[in-house]
């Protein structure tokens, strides 16, 4: 099941680099290239700042990000920077355990028939301590590796939403992937979710639904939020011996909030 999994995370990633692939030799001749602003007076995005905080039984995760635009404008094609860290906490029988995780890349997003791209590589970092430690866990230690990730996602004019993403990196093999569909109503959107997640330990499958909306505060930017909620099946891992599903958590409900801030 695991080999499968991490399988199809791969095969996502080749088929959105395909697909940006073959979109962008399709409307190579177009000029505007992407998402520009047709209201003039509004201010020009350079970047976007994103932070989050998922739960689920036995574990607990926080992360937060930065995508910036090389060229100044997030609404135009061009090359990006992104930069992601992340730091969780879980539970094993016995003990715990704590990873903390880091990535830089570099990545290029554009926009073809109201769906946005974006497709990135870098360098990853992981590290995993174990307490008590136990020489014996495959995802245990620091690992440096490889990572590649792309996107596809309409734009917010559509009445309707998805979004489909997902990541691998060389360090413990470790991946994720998420597909989301919904409905755009006024300023929310809201629909399902689907997501998958693991590595050389750890195999997990959620099913779920989420609700973006934003917050608008006075001397302050516009914040999307966006909840979600569902259940977690794990699939299997060595730690997993009461059910508990080690890095990833265990079985049970689970909970995620993300925020995000343009400038």
């Amino acid at each position: 099941m695991i080999r499968t999994l991490r399988f199809g995370v791969k095969a996502l990633v080749v088929v959105a680099l395909a697909t940006c692939s073959q979109a962008a030799t399709a409307d190579g001749m177009k000029n505007n290239g992407g998402k520009s602003n047709n209201n003039q007076a509004e201010p020009v995005e350079r970047g976007v700042y994103f932070s989050g905080y998922d739960v689920v039984t036995d574990s607990r995760y926080a992360y937060s990000g930065i995508i910036v635009a090389l060229n100044g404008d997030m609404g135009r094609d061009g090359y990006f920077f992104r930069a992601y860290g992340a730091l969780g906490d879980f539970d094993l029988n016995p003990g715990d355990g704590r990873q903390w995780q880091g990535d830089v890349a570099l990545g290029y997003m554009f926009s073809r028939s109201s769906i946005d791209y974006e497709i990135y590589a870098g360098v990853d970092y992981q590290n995993v301590r174990l307490r008590p430690d136990d020489p014996t866990a495959e995802v245990r230690g620091t690992e440096w590796g490889f990572k590649v990730g792309a996107g596809i996602e309409t734009e917010k004019e559509l009445p309707y939403y998805f979004r489909i993403e997902g990541n691998y990196s060389t360090s413990f093999n470790s991946y994720w992937a998420r597909a989301r569909v919904g409905l755009h109503r006024g300023r929310f959107t809201f629909g399902p979710e689907a997501s998958v997640v693991g590595d050389e330990d750890f195999d997990a499958q959620r099913v779920g639904g989420f609700v973006t909306f934003d917050l608008k505060l006075p001397q302050f930017r516009p914040t999307e939020i966006t909840l979600s909620v569902g259940h977690q099946f794990v699939s299997g891992s060595s730690n997993n011996t009461d059910g508990n599903g080690g890095i990833g958590g265990g079985e049970g409900t689970y909970g995620l909030i993300n925020w995000s801030v343009t400038f």
